[in-house]
């Protein structure tokens, strides 16, 4: 075999192949799990979460059902997220969505109000035996562009359901009993995917993980924050931002949705730090936006500008929440790093967030809106200072750099790691593999020639060999792309 450098010298040669926006990444056997993710989602969203609870409408059900429901929900998904293994997700999965079907059912001919509390309880907790089954093809099956595609379409779907519930304040759904059916059609379709689930999709258990530095966990704090401020504070000052105000609020809002969902996969498409830019996007818009609702009151049309600012916020922030947990659960093949996202996710930010935002919606005090708005958006400033600081640190540990690519550069880490290989030199290896020149390599990796020559020869010496072709030799299985 013929080994030829690539011709740009200037970037290494991927272990992917494209941008992670290219639709040609998607396959056709992983459909089911994309289809799930978006569906389902939208649906749990649309119809079951505090998040999306209008002050204007009932919906399936009510704002103080749907709180229940969401606290319910989110707690469940912590508690067996602990419990389940991958390889149990199509099991779990059917469990859970027969769970759903039956509560669900049960509910809608339920003669009283502790019986309404009890099935509300049921579906809570099989929602999160559903949210966690669904969510393990989702980590360590699908690709980038498949994780991307499932995020952002879920959330455009969210969008649209809430601009149709809100383009008449619901009166239509309410008459007709359009809502119900609505939700009811979209919950069947949802969980029809799940028989077409195949627990063989997960990669093999014997796959080695890559061990990750503890800085990984800035991702959690992220999580959390967004969860709270955005999700929580900022739902409930929505809340009272619409109930008072003489412009459509929520539907600038979810217009501001689905701004953020085209934004997000502009800037995948077209940036080289997306990670950081979403960040910065996300607290950006939404500290500028709780800016603008501390004044609304003084200037009605700021009122707007902060349901589009929360909105690109909100969407935004969420979507980078569960693309970026994806990530980085393939990237590491790790369930730790799964289950604490999903404990920073539901307890830590989402069971706050919404008990948080609550409370700022039944307290309704110009005054305590505008600390909180203040507050909140001193906060967000905060992590947009620090961001600077953070980039180097997460673009360090490479899970950044492959997010932007279809799919994860570390398939044959297994190879490398018996022989303890640091981080760096098993960059410098693959490239040697490649075939590049250590000058070449220089180049690629921004470092000096010598500092290169110190990487080949520990590398050399740890593998103890001699020379590149018993390099090419001891890596003969070595796939190079």
């Amino acid at each position: 075999m013929k080994l030829k450098p690539h011709p740009n010298t200037n970037k290494p040669r991927s272990f992917v192949f494209g941008n992670v926006v290219s639709a040609r990444g998607i396959q056709k056997q992983n459909f089911p799990y994309i289809f799930i993710w978006v569906v389902y989602y939208a649906w749990v969203v649309s119809f079951t979460t505090w998040w999306t609870a209008s002050p204007f409408t009932e919906v399936v059900f009510n704002a103080q059902l749907r709180s229940l429901l969401h606290s319910v929900n989110l707690v469940f998904s912590a508690i067996f997220i602990f419990v389940i293994k991958k390889e149990w997700f199509v099991k779990t999965a059917r469990i859970g969505a027969g769970l759903i079907i039956a509560g669900v059912g049960l509910f809608l001919i339920s003669p009283n109000r502790q019986m309404e509390l009890l099935f509300i309880v049921i579906i809570g907790a099989a929602l999160g035996v559903v949210n966690t089954s669904i969510l393990m093809p989702f980590v360590f099956t699908l690709n980038n562009t498949e994780k991307l595609y499932a995020v952002v379409g879920s959330n455009v779907l969210i969008s649209l359901i809430s601009l149709f519930q809100e383009e008449s304040s619901g009166s239509y759904l309410l008459e007709h009993g359009g809502d119900l059916l609505l939700s009811c059609i979209m919950l069947a379709v949802a969980l029809s995917a799940i028989i077409f689930f195949k627990k063989d999709c997960l990669p093999s258990g014997s796959a080695s993980a890559q061990t990750y530095h503890p800085r990984i966990y800035i991702t959690l704090v992220y999580n959390c924050v967004v969860a709270i401020l955005c999700k929580g504070v900022g739902k409930g000052l929505l809340n009272i931002t619409a109930s008072v105000s003489g412009y459509p609020v929520l539907i600038w809002h979810y217009l501001g949705g689905l701004a953020g969902c085209i934004l997000y996969f502009a800037v995948y498409a077209f940036s080289k730090s997306s990670y950081i830019w979403l960040c910065n996007i996300t607290f950006g818009t939404y500290a500028m936006g709780l800016f603008c609702n501390a004044f609304s009151e003084k200037v009605p049309g700021l009122a707007v500008a902060f349901a589009i600012l929360l909105g690109i916020g909100n969407t935004v922030g969420m979507i980078n929440m569960y693309y970026i947990l994806g990530v980085v659960g393939k990237k590491y093949n790790s369930m730790r790093y799964l289950r604490l996202s999903i404990l920073f996710i539901g307890i830590c930010g989402g069971v706050s967030g919404v008990a948080a935002g609550n409370y700022v919606h039944i307290k309704n005090i110009p005054e305590v809106s505008m600390v909180v708005s203040l507050v909140s958006a001193a906060v967000m400033l905060l992590f947009i200072m620090f961001s600077a600081a953070l980039s180097q640190s997460q673009y360090y540990d490479d899970w950044a750099k492959d997010s932007q690519q279809m799919e994860i550069g570390n398939e044959q880490l297994h190879i490398f790691k018996k022989y303890r290989l640091t981080k760096r030199e098993i960059e410098v290896c693959k490239l040697l593999l490649q075939g590049y020149t250590m000058r070449q390599i220089s180049g690629i990796l921004s470092l000096a020639y010598p500092t290169v020559n110190t990487y080949c020869t520990s590398v050399y010496r740890k593998l103890n060999i001699n020379s590149r072709t018993e390099l090419l030799l001891l890596f003969k299985d070595y796939n190079v792309k």
